[in-house]
């Protein structure tokens, strides 16, 4: 039988140990990281922590809605051991839609894909990018595309100082002022969360910020978070400057040669957006289908007032 726990009520320990002894193992999935980006989330869990759903649940036209939160890229079904099979995803699905009148977006994570082809609810297909590091690093390199190449020599001929640092602050900067074109208004509340999970992960040791800097002057900047199978691109920034020397590409590189060889794969975090999928395309990264659960139960009165919403939001805040 599947339950529906609320936080207060989740085992932290046995809930954490299911996740980290899944196959499916995703660091957005462990209860310290959920607690980050989406306080006050949920839980589908059978058995004593066998198989768990984490749900980021929040409150939307007064209803308990699950959305997808920012910085988590993919959640989904996971259990210890084992890849869940269509007759346990169905079990889940059925108490998320018996539970959850509202779901707009909650996103599956890759090994829950496949078996997911027979339900009836809708599900729209997704595609992120992966590199597997297992392979020596001139293997690695080999396989980046003409385009990549040639951008790698260009960034490599460019006076750039490479720096770690503990600083989230100056890629935030970055973001705000040349990188948010096109996805339209950021809440400032997505930065504090920033802020927060960088602590956090600081604390754990799981994450790597490094920038480009130029005449003293930071110009770029990748945030990594480490696992001990996956390897997270989860955040970047960069100014004209920045972009036009490829210090993101040089960056990424670097990366990809630090931890070449290794039994990891490397998550691109690729958006639907063509021209970022094929910039991690060019480093020799494969496609990893997944997908987004859409569920809409909500009263056609309710309905109504998400639509006059959207209208609102488009008319008042063009993208």
């Amino acid at each position: 039988m599947v339950r529906l726990l609320s936080r207060q009520h989740i085992d932290d320990a046995a809930y954490d140990r299911c996740v980290a002894l899944s196959p499916q193992r995703l660091v957005y999935a462990f209860s310290w990281y959920l607690d980050v980006v989406s306080p006050g989330w949920e839980l589908l869990v059978e058995g004593d922590y066998e198989r768990v759903m984490p749900l980021p649940v929040r409150n939307r036209y007064g209803v308990k809605s699950v959305i997808q939160p920012l910085f988590c890229h993919q959640l989904g079904v996971f259990s210890a051991r084992e890849t869940p099979d269509a007759a346990v995803l169905s079990r889940f699905l059925d108490a998320l839609q018996h539970h959850i009148r509202y779901t707009p977006s909650y996103q599956l994570h890759a090994a829950n894909a496949p078996a997911l082809a027979g339900e009836s609810v809708q599900l729209i297909p997704m595609t992120n990018h992966v590199l597997h590091l297992q392979k020596p690093y001139a293997a690695l390199a080999k396989r980046y595309s003409k385009g990549q190449k040639y951008n790698l020599k260009h960034g490599l001929q460019q006076e750039w100082t490479f720096v770690d640092t503990s600083d989230i602050q100056p890629l935030i900067d970055l973001f705000r002022k040349y990188n948010t074109a096109g996805i339209g208004r950021v809440a400032p509340q997505a930065y504090d969360q920033l802020r927060q999970l960088v602590a956090v992960l600081q604390n754990r040791q799981q994450v790597t910020i490094r920038v480009a800097m130029q005449n003293g002057r930071i110009e770029a900047g990748c945030l990594l978070v480490t696992d001990v199978n996956r390897i997270i691109h989860l955040f970047c920034a960069a100014s004209p400057e920045g972009r036009r020397g490829n210090a993101r590409t040089v960056i990424l590189d670097q990366f990809i040669r630090e931890y070449a060889g290794q039994p990891l794969c490397f998550d691109f975090e690729s958006p639907e957006v063509e021209s970022l999928a094929a910039f991690n395309r060019g480093f020799g990264a494969e496609s990893e289908p997944y997908v987004r659960l859409v569920s809409n139960q909500l009263p056609d009165s309710v309905r109504f007032l998400h639509r006059l919403k959207q209208w609102l939001q488009q008319t008042l805040f063009p993208r």
